[in-house]
């Protein structure tokens, strides 16, 4: 469903199939924003969502990452896009577009200024060994008032245990349940941040099998507002 509603908005599915329901989540709330909003992608290194919204016509687009398209050489990238084709080219464009502002940052304590941005996506980037109070912390002050953080990460309600990998800067790839997601979601609200939505912690699928770990769970979204 979701690829489809992608594809009807004139983009096109996540590359990572089973991720292009939390991305079309990001994508609806955005698209009826004013097109010269400010937009912050962190942990943006292969993330379709810049590209996403150029293509709906958004001009102020910014993307940070402790890396940037070190794991997406031009080996790779050319074996993705004959793969994917055309859903992958966009990607691969992003980083030598100069509409795009891309820097390398530590999400935690960026350079933005105070309220620079109406909407700031993370698409599965906290379970990577992110400090919770800091992300809430800089993201709110990076967010004007009204703002919006959109966020999604790994989920499944009772908790699963990663003990066989770490990603590739050391930090463990956590699969949140649905205690750990109440208390992230406290931590937001103690910043000053509220769901527009209640949450849904009721999954009966795991959509993603992850081999290298063993490990079987799903994604979960939850979009705040800056009080």
């Amino acid at each position: 469903m979701a690829k489809k509603q992608l594809k009807k908005m004139g983009l096109f599915p996540h590359h990572g199939s089973e991720k292009s329901w939390d991305t079309f989540k990001m994508i609806e709330i955005i698209s009826a924003a004013d097109r010269n909003s400010y937009i912050l992608d962190v942990g943006c290194n292969g993330s379709p969502i810049l590209p996403m919204l150029k293509r709906l016509g958004f001009r102020n687009l910014y993307g940070c990452d402790f890396v940037l398209r070190p794991r997406y050489n031009a080996t790779f990238m050319k074996i993705a896009c004959r793969f994917y084709k055309k859903d992958y080219l966009p990607i691969v464009q992003m980083y030598d577009d100069d509409e795009i502002k891309l820097s390398i940052q530590n999400l935690e304590k960026t350079n933005y200024p105070d309220k620079m941005f109406e909407f700031i996506t993370s698409l599965s980037v906290i379970e990577h060994g992110i400090n919770i109070n800091e992300y809430f912390k800089e993201m709110t002050r990076i967010l004007k008032n009204g703002g919006y953080l959109l966020t999604s990460t790994d989920y499944w309600p009772e908790k699963i245990t990663n003990t066989k990998t770490v990603i590739s800067d050391n930090a463990p790839d956590t699969v949140f349940c649905r205690s750990e997601i109440e208390r992230i979601i406290k931590v937001g609200e103690e910043y000053g941040l509220k769901l527009i939505e209640p949450m849904d912690y009721t999954y009966k699928e795991k959509v993603v099998t992850w081999k290298k770990t063993g490990l079987e769970y799903t994604f979960i979204f939850f979009a705040m507002r800056k009080e």
